[in-house]
C-alpha cells in the first residue's frame, strides 16, 4: 500500500490573528507533482491557498495557521479535509498517492480532535451555522422556540463531544464548549436582529436579561476566545445589541448612527485583540454604508492600539480609497437656512401650552435635542448643570439653554424631566425619529447641540456636548455680544 505520511507542528507567534505551523511529509509512490494546500478560514474571511514543493518524494515548509479549521490538501487530482485545532502539536494523515479522497489514515496528538469535528460535521454540520441560525431566526414565532430549538442542539454536540472524554486535550475541551456556548447566544442576537429589522414600530426587540446574563464585557475582552467563529460574530452583536440598549432599544435612525455608537461603546469598554477585532471588521463590512469621517475616526484609534499592525495593514490596504474620500454631501436643513424665521419650529410646553423658537430671540440659545431613552443623552445633563453654575447672573440672563425632546409620550418625557432634575426651557416635538424637530434640524442621532446668537443664526449645527471644555468660553462670548 503507497502511503504519504504529514507531520503538522503548530508553534505559537506573536501574530494578530496568525499561527505559523512548521508544514513537513512524504510521499510514497509516484510523487511527481507539488501539493496544494487550502489553509482555514482568518478572522475575517479570507483563505490562503498555498503550493508545497515534492522533492524526493518529500516536502518542508513553515506556513501561518490563521485560525483553527478545515485545512484542504489536494494532491494531483484528488483531495481531502483534516481538521486542525491551532494549540494541536501533530497530525499525521497517512494516504495512498491515488486515493487521498476515499482512502486515508489520521493520527497524532491531533488524531482525536479531527475525528471528533467530522462526526460533528457530518450529524450538525448544517445545522451549526450563522446562515442556519439567521434562517431560525427570520421563521420563529417567538425568543423561546428560538431559545428551546438551539438550545437543544448545543447539547446534542456536547453529548457527542463526551464520547471523547480522555482522548481530547483538556483545554480543546474547554474551548469547544465555550464555542457552542457563543452559538447558543449567537442565536439570541440573531432573534432580535431579525425581529427588529421585520417589526415596523420604532422599538428594537429585546432579549430577556436572564437569557443572557452571563455575557458581560469583561467576557468580551477575552481574547483567547477569538478563535471560535461563533464568539467572533457574537461579539459584533454584542456590541450593537448593548448600542440599542443605551437608547432604550429605540432604533437608529440611520446605519451610520448606530455603527457611531457601537463605536463609541467599543472604544470605552473593549480593549486588545477583541477592540481590534472588533473595530476591523466593522469598518470592512460597513465601509459604504458610513462617512469617510467616521471611518477615519475608526482608523486613527485602531491606529493607537498596541501591537495593531497586522489590523492596520488589512483596513489600509482594504479601504484605502474610501479612508481618503470626502464625506458624501448629505442634506442638513440647518445649513441652508437663511434666516431667523425659516428654522422656527412650534412646540409643546411644559404647561401644555405652544410655544416658538423665535420667541428666544434676543437670547443665546443652546439648542439639545434629547429623549428620555436615550443614554447618552442623560450622561450630558449632569455636565450642564455644573457648565450653568459656572455663569454670571448676567450670563444667565443672556442664555437660553432649550431642551427639545422627541418622545412619543407627554407623560413619558415630563416623567424623564422631573427624575433627571433638568434645568431650562423644555419643549416636547413627538414623534421619535419621525419628529418636526428631527426633520427640521436634519438630525439622525442623538443627542444633537446646536447654538443659536442673539439674532436667531445658527452659529453651530453641531456644537460642542455639555461635557465638552469649550463650551463655556463658546457661550460666554456670544452672551457679551
Amino acid at each position: 500500500m503507497l502511503k504519504y505520511i504529514g507531520i503538522l507542528f503548530l508553534f505559537v507567534a506573536n501574530l494578530a490573528f496568525c499561527q505559523p505551523i512548521q508544514f513537513t511529509g512524504t510521499i510514497s509512490g509516484v510523487a511527481d507533482e507539488n501539493l496544494q494546500i487550502e489553509l482555514p478560514q482568518d478572522w475575517f474571511g479570507q483563505i490562503r491557498a498555498d503550493e508545497l514543493a515534492a522533492e524526493s518524494n518529500a516536502y518542508w515548509r513553515q506556513i501561518e495557521i490563521p485560525a483553527s479549521g478545515w485545512v484542504t490538501l489536494k494532491y494531483k487530482d484528488k483531495d481531502s479535509r483534516f481538521y486542525l485545532w491551532k494549540k494541536s502539536e501533530s497530525l499525521s494523515v497517512d494516504f495512498e498517492a491515488d486515493f487521498l479522497d476515499t482512502d486515508f489514515h489520521v493520527s497524532g496528538k491531533g488524531a482525536a480532535i479531527d475525528s471528533l469535528m467530522r462526526l460533528v460535521e457530518h450529524k450538525f454540520g448544517s445545522k451549526l451555522t450563522e446562515t442556519w441560525l439567521q434562517e431560525q431566526a427570520i421563521d420563529a414565532s417567538n425568543i423561546d422556540a428560538m431559545e428551546m430549538e438551539t438550545f437543544r442542539l448545543r447539547n446534542d454536540v456536547v453529548f457527542a463531544l463526551n464520547k471523547f472524554e480522555g482522548e481530547l486535550p483538556s483545554d480543546f475541551k474547554k474551548a469547544f464548549e465555550n464555542h457552542l456556548g457563543y452559538y447558543y447566544y449567537l442565536s439570541l442576537f440573531k432573534f432580535s436582529e431579525a425581529k427588529t429589522k421585520k417589526s415596523s414600530i420604532p422599538k428594537a426587540t429585546e432579549i430577556p436579561n436572564v437569557l443572557i446574563d452571563g455575557l458581560s464585557w469583561e467576557r468580551m475582552n477575552k481574547s483567547s476566545e477569538l478563535d471560535s467563529e461563533f464568539f467572533r460574530k457574537m461579539l459584533i452583536q454584542f456590541v450593537n445589541y448593548k448600542a440599542l440598549e443605551t437608547y432604550d432599544f429605540m432604533k437608529f435612525a440611520t446605519q451610520e448612527a448606530a455603527i457611531q455608537e457601537a463605536f463609541n461603546l467599543a472604544r470605552e469598554n473593549l480593549k486588545g485583540e477583541s477592540l481590534q477585532y472588533f473595530l476591523t471588521k466593522t469598518m470592512l463590512s460597513s465601509s459604504r454604508n458610513i462617512q469617510p469621517s467616521l471611518l477615519r475616526q475608526m482608523q486613527s484609534f485602531l491606529e493607537v492600539t498596541e501591537n495593531a499592525e497586522s489590523f492596520v495593514k488589512l483596513t489600509t490596504d482594504s479601504l484605502s480609497e474610501r479612508l481618503s474620500a470626502k464625506d458624501d454631501e448629505v442634506e442638513v436643513a440647518v445649513a441652508e437656512e437663511k434666516d431667523h424665521n425659516s428654522i422656527d419650529i412650534e412646540l409643546q410646553g411644559l404647561d401644555g401650552k405652544t410655544f416658538s423658537l423665535s420667541d428666544l430671540k434676543g437670547k443665546v440659545v443652546y439648542l439639545d435635542i434629547w429623549a428620555s431613552w436615550c443614554g447618552p443623552c442623560r450622561k450630558e445633563f449632569p455636565h450642564a448643570k455644573a457648565l450653568k453654575e459656572k455663569l454670571t447672573k448676567k450670563e444667565k440672563k443672556n442664555i437660553e439653554f432649550l431642551y427639545i425632546s422627541i418622545d412619543n409620550t407627554e407623560t413619558v418625557w415630563k416623567m424623564a424631566i422631573k427624575e433627571l432634575g433638568i434645568e431650562g426651557k423644555h419643549g416636547l416635538s413627538q414623534g421619535g425619529w419621525g419628529s418636526k424637530a428631527t426633520a427640521k434640524f436634519g438630525v439622525k442621532s442623538i443627542p444633537r447641540y446646536l447654538i443659536f446668537d442673539k439674532k436667531g443664526k445658527v452659529i453651530d449645527g453641531n456644537a460642542p456636548r455639555a461635557s465638552d471644555p469649550r463650551l463655556l468660553e463658546i457661550l460666554q462670548k456670544l452672551a457679551q455680544q
